[in-house]
């Protein structure tokens, strides 16, 4: 079989330049997934190497943990108003321009960030501005690339593909905030911008090369096409119950990213080399997460193992809040990230696998929705309250919540339970 070939029922030998590919490589056996993986990957760390130099820029700066909590909103609030129609575009319109022009789009918005901090203009307000503006190209490429993602390989190599596009983006997690470190001490804040700029040529040079399959040949109106995919899931007992769980999942659990420089200056007091260690550390175990769940594949009982490692992400992050040692909260931190990447990595290879081919974008979109809403609603609502309570408090009592979510699923819901 050639590895440019379309997605087929049988799964192939997973060899690469003539040499078996392990297990949880698998997905490395096609072409276009390789060329897609790399630039994402590529992107991601300098989008998580940009992210740090503004999150402690915010803090450093302006001295209110809101903020913290208000660039995140911005940031996901026009991403999640237009999702839905981005997921109705993705099934209509030539995926490859979609994601070249959103990308392009986000490497002009970086270098936009980076010309404002080198000529001293970068306050609160044009933050919020880039942050709304990127989160509006946004809208349209993440349900394009998750359509995408899971096209270029045949279907019972898609929970290997998705646990590896996890691992992709939590390596960048790990080694983007290392070089924020190095180059925020070395180099500044504006170094950090244009890495970050930079980095969007490495993922545009993937979509040029790589074969995508065409859009499925449009029915009935952009407003119709979305309808379908909204009926679909509100009737499929399984999607929407995957689809709440992701969206409280997230509310719960990813307030805890916005505000580590809150935990790392003012409670652990370990400055941005603190920030960049425990971002770091929770990058690196969510490497592990990545690799286990990539390596496990597609095997009965990822239901209970997802519900697991929601308890068990829970309880380590209520023990990191109560830490105040670094090298303590950074082990917690690591435990945190792995589970937390199995959990959400094993939740979204589920909804891919249910989802219909001819309404996956719209559905992955529905989905994206819902997950992605829960992190700006969260750190919104974590940021009201640290600002009385305190960011340990209110992060320790998220994820107890979180935990106690876990155990009424497992308890309670067979549907999911038992997948």
């Amino acid at each position: 079989m050639s590895e440019n070939a379309p997605p087929v029922t049988s799964e192939p030998a997973p060899r690469l330049a003539g040499f078996a590919l392990p297990a949880f490589l698998s997905a490395f056996a096609y072409r276009n997934f390789r060329l897609i993986w790399t630039g994402a990957f590529l992107s991601s760390i300098g989008t998580w190497t940009q992210d740090v130099a503004l999150a402690w820029l915010i803090h450093t700066r302006m001295h209110d943990p809101f903020y913290l909590g208000l660039r995140a909103f911005a940031s996901d609030a026009p991403l999640l108003t237009f999702m839905l129609v981005g997921g109705a575009v993705a099934d209509r319109v030539d995926r490859r321009r979609i994601l070249l022009v959103s990308n392009t789009l986000q490497m002009a918005l970086a270098a936009a960030l980076g010309l404002l901090y080198v000529t001293g203009h970068l306050g609160i307000v044009p933050i919020l501005v880039i942050a709304a503006l990127t989160g509006l190209t946004q809208s349209q490429s993440a349900p394009t690339y998750q359509a995408v993602i899971t096209s270029l390989v045949p279907p019972r190599q898609i929970p290997n593909a998705v646990a590896l596009n996890s691992l992709q983006f939590n390596l960048s997690r790990a080694i983007g905030p290392a070089i924020a470190g190095l180059l925020l001490a070395r180099a500044g804040t504006g170094a950090c911008f244009a890495v970050n700029a930079i980095s969007f040529l490495a993922v545009i040079v993937a979509l040029i090369r790589i074969d995508l399959p065409p859009a499925a040949p449009s029915k009935g109106t952009l407003g119709e096409s979305l309808l379908a995919g909204l009926r679909h899931v509100a009737h499929d007992p399984l999607l929407s119950s995957l689809t709440l769980l992701g969206a409280a999942g997230a509310l719960l659990a990813f307030p805890l990213i916005t505000y580590l420089p809150v935990i790392a200056g003012d409670v652990l007091k370990t400055g941005v080399g603190g920030f960049s260690a425990l971002l770091s550390s929770f990058g690196a175990g969510a490497i592990g997460g990545a690799l286990t769940t990539a390596h496990r594949g597609h095997v009965p009982g990822r239901g209970r193992t997802m519900l697991l490692a929601l308890l068990v992400y829970g309880g380590t992050v209520a023990a990191a809040m109560a830490s105040r040692i670094q090298v303590l909260s950074m082990a917690l931190l690591f435990v945190a990230g792995a589970s937390l990447v199995t959990a959400f990595s094993t939740l979204n290879s589920l909804v891919q696998e249910n989802a219909p081919g001819d309404l996956k974008g719209r559905i992955l979109s529905i989905w994206g929705l819902a997950f992605r809403s829960g992190t700006p609603l969260g750190a919104l609502l974590a940021g009201v309250l640290v600002r009385s309570l305190g960011a340990p408090r209110v992060l320790g009592a998220f994820s107890v919540l979180l935990a106690l979510l876990a155990l009424g699923n497992l308890a309670w819901n067979p549907r999911v339970r038992d997948l």
